[in-house]
C-alpha cells in the first residue's frame, strides 16, 4: 500500500447500460399502456372481457416496481421487455376483433332504416289487402267496420326510431333498446295482419251462409292476394344492391378507426348517400368516390400514429435523462404531440443526442462523485460542507474522521473522475517534523492503507472497478504538510453525498 496512490475509476458496462434501459424500458411501457388505454376506451362497451388486458398490464407494472425497489433491475428490464412485446400482439387481436364487432355494428345500426321502411309499409299493406279482400258485394256496413279495425291495428304499429350509428358503449345501449323495440313492433305487425286475416275469413264465411244460393262475386282469397302482392320486406335484393350494401358495411368497419376525428360526420352523411341513391351508376359513382376520400383520410391518420410513434420513441429515449438538461427538449416534443402536426423530428432528434451525450457524461461523472463520497462516508470519513461539489468543480476533496484535526485525507481528480489520487496530510505550522511526528505520521499512513482496499470493494459495490495505476509506499517520503490556518474547521457540518440527477 502507498501513503500516495492514483487508481482508475471505470463504471461497469453492464450496470449503466441496465440503467439506462430500465428506464427507458419503463417509459415505453408507459406509453403502450397509454396506447392501450385510449384503445379500450373504444372497445369498452363493444367487447365484454376488454378490461382483463388493462388489469393484466397494471399488475406486471406493479411487479416491476416492486423488482426495482428490491434492486432487481435486470429482472425488471425482462419482465418489462416481455410485457411490451406481449402489448405489441394484444393490440393486434384487439384491433382485429373490434373491426369485426364495427362491422357487425354498422350492418345492425343500417339494418334499422331498411326495418323502419318494411314496418311502414307493412303497416299500410294492411289497409290495401282489406280494401282489395273485401268483395264488392259485401255490405258497407261490413267493409266500413273491417277498415275501422285496420286503421286501429295500423294506429298500434309505430315505427321506433332509428338511433345514428354511434360506437360507443352509450350508442351500442341505444342501438339494443332500438333493435328490441323494433322486434316488438314487427310482432305487433304479424299479429295484426294474422287477426285480420282471420277475421276477413270469418266474416267471409258468415256472408256466404246468409247468401247461400244466390250468384255471387268471387272473393280473392289470402293467398291469390299474397302472391300478386309481396310483402316488400321479403323481396330479396337485387345482387347488385346486396352486393354493394356489403361493401359499404365493409368500407365502414375498416374505417372505425376515424370515429374521433373531424371528418367522421361528413363520411358518415356521404355513407348515408349511397345507400339512398337508387339509381345504380350513381350509386357507384358515389360509393367510389366515398373509397377515395376514406382512403386518403386513413393515409392521412396513419401517417400521423407514424409520427407520434416516432415522437414517443424520442419521449423514451429521454426517459432515462428526466431531471436535467434534457427536460426542455422533452418539453417541446410533447407540446409537438398535443399539437398532433406532423413535423420534420430530425431537429429535435439531433438536439436530444447531443445533449443526451453531454448528460450522459455529467451523470456518470455525478454517479462517480456520489459512489465516492457514499463510500468514503462508511469507512468513517466525512466531507466538509461544499466540498462534495468541489471533488467536480476543483477536482479536490478533503477528508477526515471526525476527533482527528490534525490528519486528513486528500482526494484529487481529474474532470472526468475516471482517475482518483489519494495522500495522507497532517495540519501543522512547521513543515519540519519531529520524531514524534513522523511516528504519527506512518501510523496514518498504515490507517489510511489498510481502508484502502476497503474503498475499492465498496466502489465496486456501486458500479466501478478500480485498478492501481500509481503507489508509493507509506514512509517512503515524508507526509505533505499544510498550513493550520487553511483547514476546515472541524465544526461543520459534514456535507451529505448528492443524489444523482436524473436517477
Amino acid at each position: 500500500m502507498s501513503s500516495c496512490t492514483a487508481f482508475d475509476l471505470t463504471p461497469v458496462l453492464e450496470w449503466v447500460e441496465n440503467y439506462f434501459r430500465e428506464r427507458r424500458l419503463r417509459e415505453v411501457a408507459r406509453q403502450h399502456a397509454e396506447r392501450l388505454r385510449v384503445l379500450m376506451d373504444r372497445l369498452r362497451g363493444l367487447l365484454p372481457d376488454a378490461e382483463v388486458f388493462e388489469k393484466s398490464l397494471e399488475l406486471t407494472l406493479k411487479r416491476a416496481d416492486a423488482m426495482v425497489h428490491l434492486g432487481d433491475i435486470g429482472g425488471a428490464v425482462v419482465l418489462l421487455d416481455a410485457e411490451i412485446a406481449d402489448l405489441h400482439n394484444q393490440i393486434k387481436l384487439i384491433e382485429e376483433r373490434l373491426e369485426r364487432r364495427v362491422r357487425d355494428l354498422q350492418r345492425r345500426f343500417h339494418g334499422l332504416a331498411a326495418r323502419t321502411g318494411a314496418l311502414r309499409a307493412g303497416a299500410a299493406r294492411l289497409e290495401t289487402f282489406v280494401q282489395a279482400a273485401v268483395s264488392a258485394d259485401w255490405p258497407a256496413a261490413e267493409r266500413d267496420r273491417l277498415l275501422a279495425r285496420t286503421r286501429e291495428a295500423q294506429g298500434q304499429i309505430a315505427a321506433p326510431t332509428a338511433p345514428a350509428a354511434d360506437l360507443s358503449a352509450e350508442g351500442v345501449r341505444r342501438l339494443e333498446e332500438a333493435e328490441a323495440e323494433f322486434t316488438a313492433a314487427e310482432l305487433a305487425l304479424v299479429t295484426a295482419q294474422s287477426e285480420l286475416e282471420k277475421e276477413l275469413a270469418a266474416t267471409q264465411k258468415r256472408l256466404l251462409s246468409e247468401k247461400l244460393g244466390l250468384a255471387q262475386h268471387r272473393t280473392v282469397t289470402i293467398a291469390e292476394f299474397l302472391a300478386k302482392n309481396p310483402n316488400p320486406a321479403a323481396v330479396q335484393p337485387e345482387a347488385d344492391e346486396d352486393l354493394m350494401a356489403e361493401k359499404l358495411d365493409a368500407l365502414l368497419a375498416k374505417i372505425g378507426v376515424l370515429q374521433d376525428t373531424a371528418g367522421w360526420a361528413d363520411l358518415m352523411r356521404r355513407a348515408d348517400l349511397v345507400r339512398a341513391e337508387e339509381e345504380v351508376p350513381r350509386r357507384r359513382s358515389l360509393y367510389e368516390g366515398l373509397v377515395l376520400e376514406a382512403s386518403r383520410r386513413l393515409k392521412e391518420l396513419r401517417a400521423v400514429e407514424q409520427w407520434l410513434l416516432g415522437v414517443d420513441e424520442l419521449l423514451a429515449d429521454a426517459a432515462p435523462f428526466a431531471g436535467t438538461a434534457v427536460d426542455a427538449i422533452v418539453a417541446e416534443l410533447r407540446e409537438l404531440r398535443r399539437a398532433g402536426r406532423a413535423v420534420d423530428l430530425a431537429p429535435w432528434r439531433a438536439r436530444l443526442a447531443e445533449t443526451q451525450a453531454s448528460e450522459r457524461t455529467r451523470m456518470e461523472r455525478e454517479r462517480k462523485r456520489q459512489a465516492v463520497l457514499e463510500s468514503l462516508a462508511e469507512l468513517g470519513y466525512e466531507a466538509h460542507e461544499g466540498m462534495g461539489t468541489a471533488l467536480v468543480q476543483a477536482g479536490k476533496l478533503v477528508l477526515r474522521k471526525p476527533g482527528e484535526t490534525d490528519y486528513a485525507v486528500e482526494i484529487v481528480t481529474n474532470r472526468d473522475l475516471s482517475m482518483l489520487q489519494t495522500e495522507v496530510i497532517r495540519y501543522g505550522d512547521a513543515e519540519a517534523a519531529t520524531e514524534q511526528e513522523r511516528l504519527r505520521d506512518h501510523e496514518h499512513e498504515v490507517k489510511w492503507c489498510s481502508a484502502h482496499d476497503a474503498l475499492r470493494d465498496k466502489l465496486a459495490k456501486r458500479g466501478l472497478t478500480s485498478s492501481v495505476k500509481l503507489h508509493i509506499p507509506a514512509g517512503t517520503k515524508p507526509v505533505r504538510v499544510v498550513r493550520s490556518d487553511k483547514a476546515a474547521p472541524a465544526a461543520r457540518a459534514k456535507a451529505k453525498p448528492g443524489q444523482m440527477k436524473g436517477a
